[in-house]
């Protein structure tokens, strides 16, 4: 009887999932120009680019002197005195002033002048000199303690940071619920950050009991502010249909915005719905180009199935090179799907000399990590020697954990492997042989498997495995598996390198990655 080698599987683009792009929105809150109110201009202007560090030195005007030098700076101004008369420029204006150009030491005493520093624009520009270390020594503390005083007064971007501090620990103690209830504040205010923010908080309930109508609707708020984070989440929400109904084209063009803003994720979204036709018209060479550019922005979902177009030559010419490229990429980041995908291309000798030490080595690295496709053919290799030394027992417990993964073809291996060599189970279990090689053939029937199907006719056609012979139930069974190999035969000509599994079109998510470039171990490896 056959053992089969593992079936490559196709999978989705943004693994799994889907990060929360927080990390990147808030690794540089701090450092991008958030400061958008109108009045908070000069600020919104240079936040991007931190000024020298606080160890510089230079002589600084007193807070009473400071009044004075401004009202000098005005008076030296060009034009006639007698017909154009000066006003004084007060120690807030010049000191927001001074901020905007960089000069944070000449910007410093006006803004800590008395009369300056009570104005929550001026606080938070004090907040974000001592965050940053705009000219003062770093102060976490120091830099909160501003935050939290114009965020009382109301002020939306002061709020967020304050949100963000309380969130991170920044200068004061962690608390989700305070975290929770600045960046509500800030959102409610129109601030698109702080509703995306929002939005993450009530779908993963920190700090607020979980909502998935509230996640969603800060989520659309965001996104439509602009937030290409938020329009990733609210594209992912369509195309799976997670509390709205599922609309392809809808996420296809959320996933458009945020991929025109360089949103890898989104990019790799929307390169598979290119691939697969949902929601857009079928593309593949148009899925091959946002594929590549989150590839070269280093995303490793997006090299593990840009190097599965190469591998299998959909979109692009078939290049198995270049596909070990993108594999090798994606796997040096930890991609478990890319492992795999190597183990395969050692063990075909696509792109690199046929190896099967080298297949068996990534193999076991993506088993290592649970993946079931490698889990069984990691048995395959124990079992037949191939790479590694034979050991029947050893292959048996690989199958095991990938038959409970719901692989089918480990299924099917596992109770092929029970019949063929009893020998690989333990003393206790082989009083179990015809029970267990039943259970397993019978599951990975279930799940799909025409060889499996046709065994268990056999089974009752002649009465195998403790069986009484059952001209019905062969009968059965012969059906399935005739029937499951004709649909294997004509998805063969319609589609030779399946996209996805074999699910309904209606519950096809774009969430994993792809695995495997071809059909290859779907033969018999033992026949």
């Amino acid at each position: 009887m056959p053992v089969i080698m593992n079936a490559a599987e196709p999978a989705l683009p943004y693994s799994i999932m889907m990060q929360t792009g927080l990390s990147s929105l808030f690794s540089r809150l701090f450092a991008i120009a958030l400061l958008a109110a109108a009045a908070f201009c000069p600020l919104h202007a240079e936040t991007g680019k931190p000024a020298a560090s606080g160890e510089r030195q230079v002589e600084r005007a007193s807070p009473d002197r400071a009044g004075e030098t401004a009202k000098e700076t005005a008076s030296e101004a060009p034009g006639n005195a007698e017909t154009a008369p000066q006003t004084p420029i007060d120690a807030k204006t010049r000191g927001i002033q001074l901020y905007g150009q960089q000069k944070y030491l000449e910007a410093l005493p006006y803004l800590m002048a008395s009369g300056a520093q009570k104005d929550p624009l001026v606080q938070t520009a004090l907040g974000n000199m001592f965050s940053m270390g705009l000219g003062v020594p770093t102060d976490h503390g120091k830099a909160f303690s501003w935050y939290l005083k114009a965020a009382r007064q109301n002020h939306s971007i002061a709020q967020l940071y304050t949100a963000y501090s309380f969130e991170k620990g920044l200068g004061t103690t962690k608390n989700s619920r305070e975290a929770f209830n600045w960046y509500h504040r800030a959102a409610t205010a129109g601030i698109p950050n702080a509703q995306y923010k929002l939005g993450y908080l009530y779908e993963k309930g920190i700090g607020v009991h979980a909502s998935p109508a509230q996640a969603l609707l800060w989520y659309r708020k965001a996104a439509e502010g602009g937030i290409a984070s938020a329009q990733t989440r609210l594209g992912r929400a369509y195309s799976e249909g997670r509390g709205v109904k599922r609309d392809d084209l809808e996420a296809a063009r959320w996933f458009y915005k945020a991929a025109e803003q360089g949103n890898v994720q989104a990019q790799t979204a929307l390169a598979w719905l290119y691939e697969t036709g949902l929601g857009v018209g079928k593309d593949e060479p148009r899925a091959a180009s946002w594929y590549t550019k989150a590839a070269e922005k280093g995303y490793a979902p997006a090299q593990n199935n840009l190097g599965y177009l190469y591998d299998s030559g959909t979109g692009v010419m078939q290049d198995f090179i270049t596909a070990r490229k993108w594999y090798e990429a994606a796997a040096a980041q930890g991609n478990v799907s890319a492992m795999f995908n190597l183990g395969q291309l050692h063990y075909l000798g696509h792109g690199t000399p046929q190896d099967y030490a080298r297949a068996a080595g990534w193999f076991a690295k993506a088993a290592e990590q649970g993946h079931p496709k490698a889990l069984n053919n990691l048995g395959m290799a124990y079992l037949d020697g191939m790479g590694v030394a034979t050991d029947r027992v050893r292959a048996g417990h690989y199958f095991l954990k990938a038959a409970k993964r719901g692989n089918a073809h480990a299924q099917y291996n596992l109770a092929t492997l029970y019949v063929q060599h009893p020998e690989a189970l333990t003393k206790a279990n082989r009083a179990k042989t015809d029970a267990l090689a039943r259970k397993w053939f019978g599951k990975s029937a279930a799940n799909g498997h025409a060889a499996a199907m046709e065994y268990l006719a056999d089974v009752y056609r002649y009465g195998k495995l403790g069986q009484r012979p059952n001209a019905k139930l062969a009968e059965k069974w012969q059906q399935r598996a005739d029937a499951a190999l004709a649909k294997e035969k004509a998805a063969q000509v319609v589609l030779p390198l399946p996209q996805r599994d074999a699910e309904s079109p209606a519950k096809a998510k774009p969430a994993e990655e792809k695995t495997g470039p071809a059909d290859k171990f779907d033969e018999d490896w033992l026949r």
